[in-house]
């Protein structure tokens, strides 16, 4: 879910609905990245999920998936993203806004969006080094709690496993390729992945299950040729 901290989550999972005797067993990831910890609040630290609070709200979501995951699913849990990486690989480079007239950097957009309240996220998206630092331990230390809670959490109905978000994992991929980290960020707001990254992104999942959980993943649809027959070109979607 793109947008949802830990609290928010809560109400949007009731947003799926299965029968837990009759439907088949779901893989789910339970994915937050970076809202826990962004806000656009002049007091950012303090609007921060807290680790008590965290702990709460995994225990809260796992807990609801239990009562509507038919049983033998599987959860796959990740940690939050390291955020400072953003401000690292984008701080110096000219804003597309900036490429006409008078040019600027992501470093003064940001400093523009924070100075507006808008930012999507001041702790990391800041040039205050102390507040950068500030924000990725307190991501580091939220996601030790789902790591925590993902494996003391006693489920009925699936099993679990927690993987570190693989931020780093994707950017060499890339840089394999021949590209550059910054080429996989969303260049208008500089904050997300874009679709490029959220390729890498998927294929970092897919490698982890492989290698990890390779029982978690269904055989192949024994329809797909139908499937590309049908939709021909359109790559069988």
């Amino acid at each position: 879910v793109n947008g949802a901290d830990s609290k928010s989550i809560l109400d949007i999972a009731k947003t799926l609905r299965r029968n837990q005797k009759n439907d088949a067993p779901l893989l789910v990831i339970y994915s937050l990245v970076g809202n826990d910890v962004c806000n656009g609040h002049p007091n950012t630290l303090d609007d921060m999920t807290t680790v008590e609070e965290m702990h709460a709200n995994v225990l809260n979501g796992l807990t609801y998936l239990d009562t509507i995951l038919p049983k033998g699913s599987h959860v796959l849990t990740t940690g939050l993203a390291n955020g400072s990486v953003l401000y690292q690989l984008l701080h110096d480079r000219i804003h597309p806004f900036g490429r006409v007239g008078t040019p600027f950097t992501y470093k003064d957009i940001y400093t523009y969006l924070s100075c507006l309240q808008i930012s999507p996220c001041n702790g990391w998206l800041t040039s205050n080094d102390t507040l950068r630092a500030l924000t990725t331990q307190r991501a580091v230390e939220l996601s030790d709690v789902v790591r925590n809670v993902t494996f003391t959490y006693l489920a009925q109905n699936f099993d679990v496993a927690y993987m570190d978000f693989p931020f780093e994992q994707v950017f060499q991929a890339w840089i394999a390729q021949g590209g550059e980290p910054w080429q996989l960020l969303e260049s208008v707001d500089g904050f997300h992945t874009n679709q490029y990254g959220n390729a890498g992104l998927s294929d970092a999942y897919w490698s982890w299950l492989q290698k990890n959980k390779p029982q978690w993943l269904p055989p192949l649809n024994p329809h797909n040729a139908d499937i590309e027959r049908v939709f021909k070109d359109q790559g069988g979607y």
